[in-house]
């Protein structure tokens, strides 16, 4: 009770000290102040090594890079004025916007460049920059052999500056996902005075963060010994950059609070919005505005690396016994007939448009005993009880489990147990393959189709199953190489499909994320890939 005292009491004085500057709370909802709960300290808000999900956020408000997601979730231009592309999808010309200024707290003042991009692309090669992300523009000429250490020569990089205001980006393959990774963190620029000024401490504190996009940071504060509500970062509106490209707010104010504590706050109207699970939706209370994202499938992860899984006859023949006609009558949840859920885009329509909506099997006892049948000689029957299904507490999935798994028993004699664990305990056991089969909720950190299925690729991030297949490997890297995203489309279908095929991920429904505004509040809106909130248009009433 204190402690939401002492939140309220900051929160009013905040809005105070905004009147009296800059006029909060007028009634066109300009120059207010939007809070905003994070779950820990930012770890880096440099862009090219933050990883973490509250350093990505903080990023999105402090720089802008070429490219740029808007408001409605699809692509414009950020830094960049225009761009043209090659006929062979290998070269893009950027020209650049020269109203684009880096500041900070300390007033520096300087015009974002073509090489400030060079040098953030230089940096995100590097291999001392250890840069967690650089993989996914290995598509840059020179990029791999740079960061593999096969030379040390930056010429050869892709990325050349053809004057203060001009930037060309020449790819080793076309990359249809360029422009959209041009928005991404590891993609922003750095001017390289700045960085050698902060002497090792790029990103780390106030005083050694720039900012060439909407806000500048004002204040870092954090100390890890000590629950109070210092532990924040105050953004201020990039006075320059907002008087050719408006900012609404005139500031943004995070709170380091621990997540069981976000919907308190947004009851208790210390915070302006919050993102949160269909468990957490039915907490909140008061009256403010949804925003809905389906960005998430459910369904069963199969651990090939157990003895029975191990045969992907054995797993179709369990795919067959899924009667999602059945199930969706027991679920308020969507259905899932795919991996990749709807809110996925491709040229600003949703992927599923261009994949088909339906790759499952349908549900047929006679197909998944004839799977059963050609399996049944390979397989150790005596493994057939006690297969472990773990779940986690408190998810509405136990009914639909109990369907399947009365199914399973009638046509095979196969048994399993349900163990439902706590968060840290199911990520644990999930990662490290401690389980026969998981209950999981698949997303993607980025919108595309390449986000979800890597999870079922040789190597890819997130792949806990131990499934892989040459054949959707190879459909994924041509897809990510196509010439054109109709084409690449397409190769992502078929990618998708084999993975279904295999069976070692069934899909069983899609589950949504929602983004919460409170009532005094508008136009903020919610990535749910990445988890970034875009703040430049919010209005405070």
């Amino acid at each position: 009770m204190n402690r939401h005292i002492k939140r309220l009491a900051a929160a009013v004085l905040c809005c105070v000290i905004a009147i009296s500057s800059a006029g909060c709370f007028e009634n066109d909802g300009a120059d207010g102040i939007i809070k905003y709960d994070i779950a820990f300290n930012p770890g880096s808000l440099d862009p090219q090594t933050a990883s973490d999900d509250a350093s990505l956020l903080i990023i999105r408000s402090l720089y802008t890079g070429l490219m740029r997601v808007l408001p409605d979730g699809s692509l414009g231009t950020g830094a960049a004025e225009d761009y043209t592309v090659s006929d062979d999808g290998l070269t893009y010309r950027f020209k650049l916007r020269s109203d684009i200024w880096w500041t900070d707290v300390n007033k520096y003042e300087a015009n974002c460049t073509a090489a400030d991009f060079v040098y953030g692309f230089r940096r995100l090669f590097d291999p001392q920059t250890r840069a967690p992300r650089a993989s996914e523009y290995f598509c840059i000429k020179g990029a791999k052999a740079i960061n593999s250490d096969a030379t040390s020569d930056f010429s050869k990089l892709g990325v050349k500056a053809v004057g203060d205001y001009e930037l060309e980006i020449i790819l080793e393959y076309p990359e249809p996902r360029l422009p959209e990774l041009l928005a991404e963190a590891p993609a922003m620029p750095c001017n390289e005075e700045y960085f050698i000024a902060s002497q090792g401490r790029y990103g780390l504190s106030g005083d050694t963060t720039p900012s060439n996009g909407a806000f500048y940071l004002r204040t870092w504060d954090y100390d890890p010994y000590t629950i109070t509500d210092n532990n924040h970062l105050i953004l201020r509106r990039n006075a320059k950059n907002s008087e050719t490209d408006p900012v609404i707010p005139s500031g943004l104010n995070f709170f380091i609070e621990g997540d069981e504590d976000f919907v308190d706050d947004f009851n208790s109207s210390v915070i302006s919005c919050i993102a949160v699970s269909e468990d957490q939706l039915e907490l909140l209370n008061g009256k403010y505005t949804v925003q809905e994202y389906d960005a998430m499938t459910v369904g069963l992860t199969l651990n090939t690396e157990f003895g029975l899984f191990s045969d992907q006859e054995f797993r179709k023949a369990l795919a067959c016994l899924i009667d999602r006609e059945k199930l969706s009558g027991d679920s308020a949840h969507k259905t899932a007939y795919a991996i990749v859920p709807g809110e996925v885009t491709l040229l600003d329509k949703s992927y599923r448009e261009f994949a088909g909506v339906k790759m499952t099997p349908d549900y047929s006892v006679e197909k998944a005993q004839e799977y059963y049948q050609n399996a049944l000689p390979r397989l150790d029957t005596s493994l057939f009880s006690g297969a472990r299904i773990i779940m986690r507490e408190n998810d509405t999935v136990t009914a639909m489990l109990s369907e399947i798994m009365q199914e399973w028993q009638r046509e095979f004699g196969f048994y399993c147990v349900i163990e439902a664990l706590d968060e840290q305990s199911f990520t644990s056991r999930f990662s490290s393959g401690d389980y026969e089969i998981a209950v999981q909720e698949l997303s993607g950190s980025v919108n595309s189709p390449s986000a979800y299925l890597q999870a079922f690729t040789s190597g890819g991030t997130g792949n806990y199953s131990g499934y892989h297949s040459a054949d959707s490997d190879g459909l994924i890297k041509s897809a990510q190489r196509a010439a054109d995203l109709g084409e690449s489309a397409e190769l992502y279908a078929k990618a998708e499909q084999s993975i279904v095929n295999g069976a070692a991920f069934i899909p069983l429904y899609y589950k949504n994320q929602y983004f919460c505004i409170n009532k005094d509040f508008a136009d903020i809106y919610y990535d749910p890939f990445n988890k970034t909130v875009d703040f430049t248009q919010a209005k405070a009433y």
